[in-house]
């Protein structure tokens, strides 16, 4: 199957040939982790990152009295045992505001395990005559991922042009400000990653990556993306299939023989890729 993106102008084709090409396009949305710090995506709501064992916070506050104090900061699991947390004095002024938190764990914290704990903050005025402020969030809620939508096929012509749409979002599909990379690999069973492409994401987080597939490469493989962005990095996986991007056409004089006839075979062997002659090439004949 042609490239949706690729060199081929599918104006060439029929039009049901290419409405075909478009049904043929897989839209692949992946959710993944986050793995560096960033600003609240509002002023409203409570935004974590992670990254290296590292929780970073960020917590708004509104407040009635303007003030010294003390703010603590915990995480804690589910058996209500704390398992990371700071604590300093700041001021707070009146009306809105935010905190910018960094919390280190003793023990690396995986992803999977920090999704299950809760954050529990508390600021305790100096004088001990105000109202306290505090609150707890669960962390997979306030916790901002980036999304990556992969629109592209899934089979390509082994040797051929290919380009995939690779679409970058965060978690409540809005914009992540700041510039973002991606690199493209090829993965098969007992082979080393090759590298397909790499390049940078644009100010709409997105960018369309062209890239050419290894000759003679068929069968099942996967195609890797390595995204970062300033809210994170990941990983992500998808399978596609590589085909033999030559085809061949077989015809005869005539349709019937009898026995003792010869038969006389034409073969044309054609490059899906270009549409140009495969020359060069060894052809067998077999006749069941």
């Amino acid at each position: 199957m042609e490239s949706f993106y690729g060199h081929n102008d599918p104006s060439r084709f029929g039009p049901s040939r290419f409405w075909f090409f478009l049904l043929g396009a897989a839209l692949v949305t992946a959710a993944i982790m986050a793995v560096q710090p960033s600003g609240a995506a509002n002023d409203e709501s409570v935004v974590a990152t992670h990254s290296h064992g590292v929780l970073y916070l960020t917590i708004p506050y509104q407040a009635a009295h303007a003030g010294a104090g003390r703010l603590t900061v915990e995480v804690l699991n589910p058996e209500d045992q704390v398992v990371g947390g700071s604590e300093r004095r700041t001021e707070v002024a009146v009306g809105k505001g935010r905190w910018q938190e960094t919390i280190k764990f003793d023990d690396t914290l995986a992803f999977d395990d920090l999704v299950w704990q809760r954050m529990r903050y508390r600021f305790e005025y100096s004088d001990g005559q105000r109202e306290t402020l505090e609150g707890t969030e669960s962390i997979a809620e306030i916790l901002r991922t980036p999304v990556v939508h992969i629109l592209g096929q899934q089979s390509y012509l082994s040797g051929g042009q290919a380009a995939v749409r690779v679409i970058v979002t965060d978690s409540k599909n809005e914009h992540i400000a700041g510039p973002g990379t991606v690199r493209i690999e090829l993965m098969g069973p007992g082979q080393k990653p090759r590298a397909l492409f790499t390049g940078r994401l644009n100010r709409r987080g997105t960018t369309e990556a062209q890239f050419r597939f290894p000759a003679g490469v068929v069968g099942n493989h996967q195609l890797r993306y390595v995204v970062d962005t300033p809210i994170g990095s990941t990983e992500f996986a998808q399978e596609v299939r590589l085909e033999d991007k030559v085809s061949i056409l077989l015809t005869t004089e005539k349709p019937i023989y009898q026995p003792g006839q010869t038969i006389h075979v034409r073969a044309l062997a054609l490059d899906r890729s270009n549409y140009e002659a495969a020359a060069n090439g060894k052809l067998i004949f077999e006749v069941e």
